[in-house]
């Protein structure tokens, strides 16, 4: 009874190891494979929601009602043929609906670019929807020579590009905010143990 009565303070309680540190490195890590299984499964499925159309040429389509963006693809594959271009000038886009009816097509507010899977796209035309339907969208040069190339047709692709993104580097950011977590924790699991093996 009288040695447990002067058993130190220190040996009652064992605070945690410095190994405990180390698993400040698991969320972090964590993150980066969240990041990399979202980027991977999410960005891979970002250019089918982009209608290709080869041009000088048209296709017609069946749109949604909302705003929808107009992209030229730089560089693109198209049925097993791959489309490289440096400068395009002159390519005028159309958009017209089922009864013939002209879409205003208009320059972008802001700059937008793509490169996923060999595809590098630049956002050149935007254009509005107000009925769901077949809208058949051609472009070409106006009656000029100009190369072929692709051009490509989506509704909320930067948005949804963006959040795929952001959702990545989130992962990343929540897996350094528990890694700090768990050291400061640690720290103050280990701070009355330290303080109490000084005083003896």
């Amino acid at each position: 009874m009288a040695m447990d009565a002067l058993k130190r303070p220190g040996e009652a309680r064992r605070g945690p190891t410095r190994w405990w540190y180390a698993l400040a490195v698991l969320p972090v890590i964590c993150g980066f494979v969240v990041m990399g299984v979202v980027l991977f499964t999410q960005l891979s499925k970002l250019d089918d929601g982009l209608e290709q159309i080869v041009v000088p040429g048209a296709r017609e389509l069946r749109l949604e009602p909302g705003h929808h963006t107009v992209f030229l693809e730089y560089r693109s594959v198209v049925n097993g043929r791959a489309y490289r271009v440096d400068q395009v000038s002159g390519l005028s886009v159309r958009v017209a609906s089922a009864d013939g009816a002209s879409v205003p097509v208009t320059a972008p507010m802001s700059s937008a670019y793509y490169s996923l899977g060999g595809r590098q796209g630049e956002a050149i035309n935007v254009f509005d929807v107000e009925r769901a339907g077949i809208y058949r969208i051609s472009a070409d040069y106006d009656g000029a020579e100009g190369p072929q190339t692709v051009i490509a047709v989506g509704q909320g692709f930067m948005g949804t590009l963006l959040a795929t993104i952001l959702a990545g580097l989130g992962s990343v950011l929540l897996g350094f905010v528990l890694s700090a977590a768990v050291v400061i924790g640690v720290y103050l699991a280990r701070r009355p143990v330290r303080r109490n093996r000084r005083a003896y």
